[in-house]
C-alpha cells in the first residue's frame, strides 16, 4: 500500500430528515397533545463510496449540490464518522473545509495562527518555524496584532487559506474554497495549490469551478446521491453535464444543437430585438457536428432607430474557458452606427479547428467601450470529427487545428 495516499473502502452515512418539524415551544407541546406525529425520513448522503488515491495524485470531486461531496470530505477530515466503512490515510492529512474553522475572534492573527495550526497537531517548533510564510503569503501583516473579529472578509479568508497551505502535510482536503479573496489572491492560491502539486503533495478538491478542476486534476470523481457515479477527467465532466445542465444535451428535433429559449431572452436594448438565431452550413453526424466542414452561426435582430453598437460572439467549452472571441468590428473600432432595420450576423467557424466536447456560444451587444448585453449559451453544440471514437486517442484542448508534424533524421 506504500504507493497509496487514501483509500476509502465501502463508506457509507445517513441522516435522518424529520417532516413537520414545529418551529417553536409552542407547536412542540401542542403537538404532544396531538395527533400528529414528527417523521423522518432516512437520507443517503453516502452510499457505499470506495476510491484508491494514489500518493502524488490530484483528485478532484464534482457533483451537484446534494450529491456527498462535502460529506465525504468532512468525515475523511474528521469532522463527522461515518456509519459504515474504513478510512485508511498514509501520510499526514489537513483539511480545508470550513475557513476559519477553530479562529477565535477576540484573538488577535498572530494568536490565532497557533491556535489553528495547533488543531492540526502541529507543533509550536514547527508553526514558529512557518510563521512568518503565513503572514507573508497572507498580505495581512500589518493587522497581525488586531483581533480577527475587526479583519475584514477578504482579510479573515486569506490568513485561513495560508494557515492551512503553508504548513507542511501530505494529503490536503479542499471543499470550495480555491477562490477565496480578491482576483489577486485567488491568482496566488491557484499558484499556491500548483506548488504543492508540484511538490508531489496528494490533494482532494471537491468544487462546481470545473474549469479549476479540469485544471489542477489528473482524475475527477464525479458523485450522485451519494454514489460514485464515473471516475476519469473529461468523460466525468461531460457526464455531469448530462445530469446537471440537460440542455447541454437536450437537441432539438434531433439536432446535435441546442437553442435558448427565446421567451428568456431580453435585449437589453430598447431598439433591438432578437428574432431568431441558429446554425447554418453544416454536417451533421451521428455524434455531432462535424469539424471537418465550416460552421455558420447566425443571430437575427430587428433595430427600430439607429444605434451605434456592435456584435460579438464568445465561443466556450463546458467547464466555461473562451476558446475564442469574434466581434463584427475592425480591428481598432469601437462600435459602428446601424441603423433601422432588419440583419442577419453571420460567424463563420473553419473547420479543423475545435476539439471533440461540447461548448456554449455566449452573444454580445456592445456600445461605446460598455456591454450592452451578454446572452449565456445561446447555442449549445456538440462537436465531433464523425468517426467512430471508442479506440481514437482523444487530445485534451479546447481546439483541435490540423499541425502539420515533421520528423527528419539529421544524423
Amino acid at each position: 500500500m506504500s504507493e497509496l495516499a487514501l483509500e476509502i473502502k465501502n463508506v457509507s452515512k445517513s441522516f435522518q430528515i424529520h417532516e413537520n418539524r414545529a418551529d417553536s415551544l409552542k407547536e412542540n407541546i401542542a403537538r404532544v397533545f396531538s395527533s400528529k406525529k414528527n417523521t423522518a425520513t432516512l437520507f443517503h448522503a453516502l452510499d457505499n463510496v470506495s476510491v484508491k488515491v494514489k500518493k502524488g495524485e490530484s483528485l478532484g470531486i464534482i457533483g451537484r449540490n446534494g450529491a456527498g461531496k462535502s460529506t465525504l470530505l468532512r468525515i475523511l477530515s474528521g469532522i463527522m464518522q461515518p456509519d459504515t466503512g474504513e478510512i485508511n490515510f498514509y501520510g499526514k492529512p489537513v483539511s480545508i473545509l470550513d475557513i476559519g474553522a477553530g479562529f477565535h475572534p477576540e484573538l488577535s492573527g498572530r494568536e490565532n495562527i497557533f491556535l489553528s495550526a495547533s488543531l492540526y497537531n502541529f507543533t509550536k517548533a514547527k508553526i514558529e518555524e512557518k510563521y512568518q510564510e503565513i503572514v507573508d503569503f497572507s498580505g495581512v501583516e500589518n493587522f497581525i496584532e488586531e483581533p480577527v473579529k475587526n479583519y475584514s472578509a477578504g482579510m479573515y479568508l486569506r490568513l485561513a487559506f495560508s494557515i492551512i497551505t503553508c504548513l507542511e502535510a501530505d494529503i490536503y482536503l479542499i471543499d470550495e474554497v480555491i477562490n477565496v479573496g480578491d482576483a489577486n489572491f485567488q491568482m496566488k492560491c491557484k499558484a499556491k495549490i500548483e506548488e504543492l502539486i508540484a511538490q508531489g503533495k496528494t490533494l482532494l478538491i471537491a468544487s462546481h469551478n470545473l474549469n479549476e478542476i479540469s485544471t489542477l486534476c489528473n482524475r475527477i470523481v464525479l458523485m450522485e446521491n451519494g454514489k460514485i457515479l464515473d471516475i476519469g477527467t473529461s468523460d466525468a465532466i461531460q457526464k455531469y453535464f448530462t445530469i446537471a445542465i440537460p440542455e447541454y444535451f437536450s437537441f432539438d428535433e434531433g439536432k446535435a444543437f441546442h437553442l435558448k429559449e427565446k421567451n428568456e431572452i431580453h435585449s437589453g436594448v430598447e431598439q433591438i430585438s432578437i428574432l431568431n438565431y441558429g446554425l447554418k452550413d453544416y454536417e451533421a453526424t451521428f455524434t455531432g457536428i462535424s469539424n471537418q466542414k465550416p460552421i455558420s452561426l447566425f443571430v437575427e435582430v430587428e433595430i427600430t432607430e439607429p444605434v451605434k453598437i456592435s456584435f460579438g460572439m464568445q465561443f466556450c467549452d463546458i467547464t466555461g474557458v473562451v476558446a475564442f472571441t469574434a466581434s463584427t468590428l475592425a480591428r481598432g473600432s469601437v462600435s459602428e452606427i446601424i441603423e433601422k432595420g432588419k440583419y442577419q450576423i453571420t460567424f463563420l467557424i473553419p473547420p479543423h479547428l475545435l476539439n471533440e466536447k461540447m461548448y456554449a456560444v455566449n452573444f454580445t451587444l456592445v456600445g461605446e467601450k460598455k456591454v450592452l448585453m451578454k446572452i449565456d449559451k445561446l447555442i449549445t453544440l456538440k462537436i465531433s470529427d464523425g468517426t467512430e471514437t471508442i479506440n481514437a486517442v482523444v487530445l485534451p484542448g479546447v481546439v483541435k487545428p490540423i499541425i502539420n508534424s515533421v520528423i527528419e533524421n539529421i544524423a
